[in-house]
């Protein structure tokens, strides 16, 4: 698989592209960037890496059809390159001045300084045929709305990444029942941000139904949206939440090379009648194949859940409409 990531030398972008070298030294990965010392360096850094992940040094002559390249390129030479998957990871810095904490004021923050980014993105990418793309920068479901309709592309080719609310919010109720986190399913749909939907409803712990009082959903909730700032405190406003991150957009890009149908993931999506949306962008359960969105699934949810999830597209839908 040829992966393309336009903010390559990001530490989202980076770390995506350590993951994809040490899961399959056949991947092949380019980085594309402005800053071009950086990816640089980060290619060279990878191709080592590559060497380890390929258990080198091989005798086998034919070894080197079985190990993928690490490229790096300016972002307008992408109609160059034979990709099978974009991640998008660019994204304006926060800096110290200028941030909130708080889902709410982040986001609006993120969409001003986002939204021009990602119009010079577009602009490279008409030169491409359309391939799957997953897109990283926030705030997610605005971007994948804005991308959508400045290229044009089928919705089944543009997805936002929003799977690190699952983990979180997988964590949360592990906590809270003391088992590991691998061991419990919640899936989450609505906004990449304050108005997340875990749904409850279908939460289970090694399988087993679980529920949660209207207090303990809230304080999940709580979490979830607190703990992304908590990270930026201890770690720096530069960094951001890498590891899980990365980890999710492997596991997307892992399905969408999958040979056979997997489980579904929720992931932000352009809407056509799907939970009585006409249009606007959520997260909600989907299935992919090697051409990006195949099926949108419409799961039956709870009163309060359904609730949640209106005020989500209300909130997002309300932000797509100021767009020029």
């Amino acid at each position: 698989m040829h992966v393309g990531i336009i903010g390559g030398a990001s530490t989202i972008g980076s770390t995506l592209a350590y993951s994809l070298v040490c899961d399959d030294p056949s991947n092949s990965v380019t980085l594309f960037e402005k800053a071009l010392d950086a990816a640089s360096g980060h290619t060279i850094d990878l191709r080592h890496a590559n060497y380890h992940a390929s258990e080198a040094p091989r005798s086998d002559g034919d070894a080197r059809d079985e190990v993928g390249t690490v490229t790096y390129a300016p972002t307008d030479e992408i109609d160059e390159y034979d990709l099978d998957a974009i991640v998008i990871t660019a994204r304006v810095p926060p800096s110290a001045d200028n941030e909130e904490r708080g889902a709410r004021g982040a986001r609006t923050r993120e969409l001003d300084a986002n939204v021009p980014l990602i119009d010079a993105i577009a602009d490279d990418l008409r030169a491409i045929d359309p391939v799957p793309m997953i897109v990283v920068t926030n705030p997610v479901d605005r971007i994948v709305y804005r991308l959508w309709t400045q290229l044009g592309w089928s919705r089944s080719k543009v997805m936002g990444f929003s799977l690190a609310e699952t983990a979180r919010v997988a964590d949360a109720i592990a906590r809270r029942h003391d088992v590991h986190p691998t061991g419990v399913s919640c899936p989450t749909m609505g906004e990449h941000g304050e108005y997340v939907v875990p749904v409850f409803s279908r939460a289970s712990v090694y399988g087993e139904p679980v529920s949660f009082s209207k207090t303990e959903r809230a304080e999940i909730v709580s979490e979830v949206l607190e703990v992304p700032f908590e990270i930026a405190e201890k770690r720096g406003l530069a960094d951001s939440s890498r590891w899980v991150s990365a980890a999710g957009l492997l596991r997307v890009l892992r399905t969408l090379s999958s040979p056979e149908r997997t489980d579904p993931l929720c992931l932000s999506v352009v809407l056509d009648g799907e939970y009585g949306f006409d249009d606007g962008c959520l997260s909600v359960p989907v299935t992919l194949t090697a051409d990006g969105v195949d099926r949108r699934i419409e799961w039956n949810l709870s009163m309060d859940e359904t609730e949640r999830l209106q005020t989500a597209y209300d909130a997002i839908w309300n932000d797509i409409q100021q767009f020029d």
